[in-house]
């Protein structure tokens, strides 16, 4: 694939490098993201993106309601962590803040952002999020996939909210961050803008998915995850081709359901052995081909034990047969894996030259 250059200002894409290269665009959950992604509206390259990269951090905790015209959920911000009191009394006391830069610096804190310094990076972020949620700026994602007649693939890049922002926040994060909700909206917005792409034409048929924790629950608790699993499912609606990178929670929120995917393809990440071999009793009717590398398999009973996924072991959960192992031009492979294998389903593999390994599987399902 062409560069994986980012657009950022329209007379870059225009001026300094040919249209042709930015078969891949990369835009970021900001409202400098989506300024730039108006630019890229009208612009010609517009028509030659291929692959669009959507980084999504976590939101800032936030109450919700039902917006009354749309199939959303629309977050809507509290004030708690922009106001300085709240803040002060009840997400991180001066006293806190000095006992945790202790613990995590085991010296003196003489390096040590300010404390008001930690309150206004927090407040920025909170304040841009809630601008972009209440003016609906994420929206502008339905105009953008219909203005790419090529688009293919969408990725998502989940991230933490505070991951750039110091030791001090990330410690932080698990208690600002709302969980189950934010990935609901991320979801359901790109399903929107998907799915309105493809009634004007345009043929998105891959999804990527990097970095999808399951939220974080109280061990005593019982988490319903269904409505995040209904948000999966709509994403990956008429989608042919998923593709899963450094997290297996897809797999367990999705181990049962039956998706018209013809390909999966996964990568460095650990999941359970009855997840994986849910998930492919039910979708193996109608996958052709399975990429995988650096995925490790645990037990159910002993999680601390794993081995590394093979193709004689994936065919076995398929209760397919493993026939003579062939080069592949194309294993799918997620842009960081170096190497990886592919098992194909179907009664015929090409034989190819490439990085990847395919191995042929008999159509004996």
């Amino acid at each position: 694939m062409g560069g994986q250059k980012s657009v950022s200002r329209q007379q870059t894409v225009e001026r300094s490098v040919p249209a042709g290269i930015f078969r891949q665009v990369k835009f970021r959950f900001a409202l400098a993201g989506f300024e730039e992604l108006k630019s890229l509206l009208k612009s010609d390259v517009r028509h030659y993106v291929v692959s669009f990269i959507y980084v999504v951090p976590k939101l800032l905790k936030t109450g919700k309601y039902l917006h009354p015209d749309i199939a959303l959920t629309v977050l809507k911000f509290s004030t708690e962590l922009l106001d300085f009191d709240r803040f002060r009394s009840d997400i991180l006391t001066p006293g806190s803040y000095v006992d945790l830069a202790k613990d995590l610096y085991d010296a003196e804190c003489d390096d040590c952002p300010s404390y008001m310094a930690i309150y206004e990076i927090v407040r920025g972020i909170c304040r841009e999020q809630r601008g972009i949620i209440d003016e609906g700026a994420d929206l502008v994602l339905s105009s953008i996939f219909e203005a790419l007649p090529l688009l293919k693939e969408v990725r998502l890049s989940f991230c933490e909210a505070l991951e750039e922002c110091g030791w001090v926040l990330k410690s932080l994060a698990s208690d600002m961050i709302m969980e189950e909700e934010f990935y609901q909206h991320h979801l359901r917005v790109v399903s929107g803008a998907i799915q309105s792409a493809r009634s004007r034409g345009v043929a998105i048929h891959t999804i990527s998915l990097l970095d999808f924790d399951l939220p974080y629950y109280d061990p005593w608790k019982v988490p319903d995850l269904n409505p995040l699993s209904g948000s999966l499912r709509q994403l990956l609606e008429h989608i042919k081709v998923l593709r899963l990178g450094r997290s297996g929670c897809v797999l367990e929120l999705l181990s049962h359901c039956k998706l018209n995917l013809h390909q999966l393809d996964v990568c460095s990440l650990a999941v359970e052995h009855k997840t994986l071999k849910g998930f492919l009793d039910a979708n193996k009717t109608f996958i052709r081909s399975i990429g995988f590398h650096d995925v490790a398999i645990r037990e159910s009973r002993r999680p601390e034990n794993k081995s590394q996924l093979s193709a004689s072991m994936l065919c076995n959960m398929l209760n397919v047969s493993l026939s003579t192992p062939c080069r592949a031009a194309d294993c799918g492979c997620l842009p960081w894996w170096k190497e990886g294998h592919k098992t194909a389903s179907g009664e015929r593999a090409g034989v190819d030259n490439g990085l990847g390994s395919r191995v042929s599987v008999s159509d004996s399902r």
